[in-house]
């Protein structure tokens, strides 16, 4: 069974995510891996940052121009995204949601990221999750996915739940034509002990845990 992790809890320090008492991904930048993509012209506004955290991505893409909306199911998340756009005039919306019964965006978004969120949602509401971006986007939106694959269970014992290739494209394939999906990378912040399992510890001392991006269009 899924362990399900308070987030907000996570966020404030009441409880341990991965067995650190910090928060393991907020490594002060969006993902290098998505951050490549942009170049890439994956992203059109409107940007959707689903599950933002504390708003990396989304004041990443903001900052390039693109109008952006963060959203997360932890209010501690989402107070610290607004208070780091304060004194800054960027265009970006941050607001505390749940993505699983996502209403008011209909049709809106011509680009989605998921920066390890789909790992998070519960088992039983991935399915309403996932209908829940399509149901937001556009026709010619785009999906960005970047999420832990199996191979990343000897870094992390326990939770989030973990996919192969097979597996997340066969959640996606329903509303969206996978343009990419390949082996990646996500950078952490783990206990130092875990680093031999890492795939490797980039020039910042975050380990790169073993990872899927997958970028799609849509039906």
């Amino acid at each position: 069974m899924q362990h399900e992790t308070n987030f907000d809890a996570v966020y404030q320090g009441r409880e341990s995510a991965q067995n650190v008492p910090w928060v393991p991904w907020n490594i002060g930048e969006p993902q290098p891996k998505l951050a490549e993509l942009e170049p890439q012209g994956v992203f059109r506004s409107d940007v959707l940052d689903a599950g933002c955290g504390v708003g990396v991505t989304s004041l990443f893409l903001a900052r390039l121009g693109y109008t952006v909306v963060g959203l997360d199911s932890a209010p501690s998340a989402i107070a610290a995204a607004q208070g780091a756009t304060e004194g800054h005039d960027l265009p970006v919306t941050f607001d505390v949601a749940d993505l699983t019964t996502l209403q008011g965006y209909e049709g809106r978004f011509r680009a989605v990221v998921d920066s390890g969120t789909i790992p998070a949602v519960p088992d039983d509401k991935r399915a309403d999750y996932l209908a829940c971006l399509a149901r937001s986007t556009t026709d010619d939106a785009t999906l960005s996915i970047l999420t832990f694959s199996r191979d990343a269970r000897s870094v992390m014992p326990k939770g989030p739940t973990l996919f192969s290739a097979d597996e997340l494209a066969t959640l996606v394939e329903k509303d969206w034509e996978i343009d990419r999906l390949e082996p990646s990378s996500i950078a952490a912040l783990l206990a130092p002990e875990l680093g031999d399992k890492a795939l490797a510890t980039d020039e910042k001392g975050r380990m790169l845990v073993p990872a899927l991006l997958l970028v799609a269009h849509k039906r």
